[in-house]
């Protein structure tokens, strides 16, 4: 018995041996096979990295082939906690500047060499996209945030066209923690480009002219029959961009007296002045009857008994003699208006300035369009708490009073006169729908004519201050006729504003020009000269079919 026992404990330690390998052999084999997937996943989510990349924003274009705004994949070392033991290691591939953005910021641009160098000893690299533009183009081209979505401007409109939109990429680092080799590379779709009706040359030549000129002042250059926006400028504008600004410029742009960041082509609103007597002029075309009036360079309005209640005066103090309408938009005669204002009333003025959609905003596809105040005397009850009075139908009559609009508008206005009636939106994408409208006025083609040729001798018509044209000694020599009108508008404070709009050839309009000058006092001695500026350069550089050129009148 005692034998027996002593065999049995013998093999205890084979059996045991045994025991053990079998547990190994099924250890390896669950690692291995059975638990294979689960442990790599594991072993993948401590060695790999999934990153989301999403492709760059589209390019916006010039009509004429120059980027206006675009994007760049620039490298940036990104460190989540910055030790001195980074700074010691960084300091042999990243200069001081770098190292005190990355200290202050947790990330710093860096170029391609260095990010190569800095990957391959395993430092987070990041691709990110750096959008740019022009500081002149931010009140059309507008800026993007830090996410890369747009913010204003034509980059808010077609945020979703321009957007890129997002991929997967997936690396595995090398067991110490350097090298990465990618598994999946997605680099993201690109958005799409936009090609805007902006020609780069003449915004450029445009910023160039209200810079030297120095004072707040907007210029827009359009094409008659289609709408599109060939310039618009407003200056101040930022002289940097906005798309990677610190907060120490963005405060100083925000506080600056001159308010750079304001669009004023569509954001702010003006007396119109003596640009409104095309409407004037067109309802008492459809409603009036006075003919022609004898200006002294005084106007006296009497009440019902005689009495003289109001004394307004003509721009010109001596007068301009025997008036007619074509007489009155050439030599912008007020006294002419006040009469034409008082004969068809302050009702047929509204309704022919809202036939023209005066009362709604152009629809330009950029945010930050209000809309002017076209007064009505139940408007004046409303807002002001007071009756309408005749003062106030004759100052209407040549564009004062409380009548106010937007550059945009009285472009628009004078694109549908030199159009005979059909309104065209305006557009700054080429890839926009032509929108048009017509007024719903019956306007003959006589009346169309007695308008534009009035708009012609102001610029035609050589002569002294009582019968010449406004703006005639600032085109003389233009070898297109240009239809036009000049306009000094009141305000309340300060010096008035000067105006000038008009469009060529006057007969088959092409392009049309408007030209504001904040407190500019004059607008035929400082709107209009540098309208001709801006016409000259175009006929200079090819944009008019030369076989539109025109003889001019009066010369």
């Amino acid at each position: 018995m005692s034998n027996r026992t002593s065999s049995v404990r013998a093999y205890i330690p084979f059996i045991l041996f045994a025991l053990m390998f079998v547990y190994v052999i099924y250890g390896l084999i669950k690692v291995q096979v059975i638990d294979q997937s689960k442990h790599k996943t594991f072993f993948n989510e401590l060695m790999g990295r999934s990153t989301y990349t999403k492709g760059l924003r589209g390019t916006i274009y010039s009509s004429d082939g120059t980027k206006l705004a675009w994007s760049e994949r620039v490298p940036t070392l990104s460190v989540k906690s910055y030790t001195a033991d980074d700074e010691k290691a960084l300091r042999k591939y990243i200069d001081d500047n770098q190292l005190a953005i990355l200290k202050n910021t947790g990330n710093v641009e860096i170029t391609w060499e260095q990010a190569f160098l800095l990957q391959s000893l395993g430092y987070n690299i990041v691709l990110k996209e750096v959008r740019k533009s022009y500081g002149f183009l931010y009140h059309l081209v507008g800026s993007v945030n830090k996410d890369g979505e747009g913010m204003s401007g034509l980059e808010y409109t077609y945020n979703e066209v321009l957007k890129g939109r997002l991929s997967v990429s997936y690396g595995i680092k090398s067991p110490g923690g350097g090298f990465e080799q990618g598994v999946i590379e997605g680099i993201g779709e690109n958005g799409l480009d936009l090609e805007t009706t902006i020609n780069f040359q003449l915004q450029k030549y445009t910023y160039d002219l209200l810079t030297q000129l120095a004072s707040p002042s907007v210029i827009i250059v359009s094409k008659v029959k289609t709408g599109d926006i060939l310039a618009m400028v407003s200056y101040p504008a930022p002289e940097v961009d906005l798309n990677n600004l610190d907060p120490v410029t963005w405060d100083k742009l925000l506080n600056d007296p001159l308010n750079p960041l304001l669009n004023r082509a569509i954001s702010s609103v003006y007396p119109p002045g003596s640009t409104f007597k095309v409407i004037t002029a067109i309802a008492e075309l459809l409603y009036g009857d006075i003919g022609s009036v004898n200006c002294g360079g005084i106007y006296y309005y009497r009440d019902s008994k005689g009495r003289i209640t109001g004394k307004y005066k003509d721009w010109h103090l001596p007068g301009h003699g025997l008036v007619d309408l074509k007489k009155a938009l050439r030599v912008s005669c007020n006294v002419y208006f006040y009469n034409a204002a008082l004969d068809v009333g302050v009702d047929k003025i509204v309704e022919v300035a809202k036939a023209f959609y005066f009362d709604q905003k152009t629809g330009i596809k950029i945010p930050g369009e209000v809309a002017g105040t076209l007064p009505t005397p139940q408007w004046k009850e409303e807002a002001l708490n007071e009756k309408w009075y005749p003062g106030d139908t004759i100052l209407y009559g040549i564009g004062q009073g409380f009548l106010s609009v937007t550059p945009i508008q009285m472009l628009f206005l004078y694109n549908t006169i030199a159009n005979k009636g059909l309104y065209v939106a305006p557009r700054l994408a080429l890839n926009e729908e032509i929108q048009t409208k017509q007024v719903e006025l019956k306007i003959s083609e006589g009346q169309w004519d007695i308008i534009i040729d009035g708009l012609e001798q102001v610029t035609t018509v050589q002569g002294s201050a009582a019968n010449g044209g406004t703006a005639a000694s600032s085109f003389k020599g233009f070898p297109i006729v240009v239809a036009g009108k000049t306009g000094t508008a009141q305000t309340h404070s300060g010096s008035p504003h000067a105006w000038f709009i008009g469009f060529a050839p006057s007969r088959n309009p092409e392009y049309s020009v408007l030209v504001l000058i904040e407190n500019g006092e004059s607008g035929g001695h400082y709107a209009a000269p540098i309208a001709r500026k801006v016409f000259d350069f175009m006929y200079q550089n090819g944009f008019f079919n030369k076989n539109n050129e025109e003889k001019k009148k009066g010369e």
